[in-house]
């Protein structure tokens, strides 16, 4: 993040370890806004924290006196906010559709499964979780465009992120689950995906390590967690 003093920069509040915050952090350096990052607790729930996020929700923004929460809607505002290039919505209103589309089908019908089957304790519930989540894989992975290696081709967009903040990480998944997506003929085209996304600087600059990321996902894996995350996952809420 860049050093430059301005008082319009937005403020950044966020965990280094959260892949929902990850969305927002990688949107504000792939647009190359200069901001401030705040490394904030996301279940705090002091006076103080409201005041920044009125839902208590991380990550959020706060820019110009406002506050911006839910990482796929901050992506949005991020990118309108700085409407200048690289835009991370098209300009085409069917395809801008298309994009929140299946970042809803992202939200819906693969995160919550990503975090069933590391919270959930049983093999049965943890064999399904990863049928579900290998289900909404291949129905995004069959949505994606030709022309480049990204969802819509070419133009890397908030479609990439909101999964590509959390296929980044389907290590961990392998590590305490053994989940992995096939490298079968199927998939070929999700794997050409996630190896151009985790190819990108922002990511490069985001992304924690493997060892960070493996430890902080121990205690979800282990049955230990007791955050507001892992409760509403062991009831197959999203997070």
């Amino acid at each position: 993040m860049s050093s430059q003093a301005s008082d319009d920069r937005p403020h950044l509040y966020t965990a280094w370890h959260s892949p929902f915050g990850w969305r927002a952090w990688t949107s504000l350096l792939e647009k190359g806004v200069d901001f401030v990052y705040h490394e904030t607790d996301p279940y705090d729930k002091s006076p103080e924290w409201f005041k920044i996020s009125p839902r208590g929700l991380a990550p959020a923004i706060h820019h110009k006196g406002r506050a911006v929460y839910e990482s796929t809607v901050c992506i949005e505002y991020i990118d309108e906010a700085w409407p200048h290039e690289p835009r991370l919505m098209p300009s085409d209103p069917y395809d801008r559709a298309y994009v929140r589309m299946w970042a809803d089908h992202v939200n819906k019908k693969i995160i919550p499964h990503i975090f069933g089957m590391i919270v959930k304790q049983t093999p049965e519930e943890q064999e399904q979780a990863k049928k579900d989540a290998l289900d909404g894989i291949l129905a995004y992975t069959q949505a994606m465009r030709d022309g480049g290696p990204y969802f819509l081709g070419a133009q890397f967009s908030l479609a990439d992120i909101v999964l590509g903040t959390f296929a980044s990480i389907f290590f961990c998944m392998e590590h305490y689950r053994g989940f992995k997506v096939p490298e079968t003929e199927q998939f070929a085209r999700y794997h050409t995906w996630i190896n151009a996304v985790k190819s990108r600087e922002s990511w490069q600059k985001v992304l924690p390590s493997r060892e960070k990321v493996l430890e902080d996902w121990r205690p979800y894996a282990e049955g230990k967690a007791q955050t507001e995350l892992a409760k509403a996952a062991r009831q197959g809420k999203t997070p």
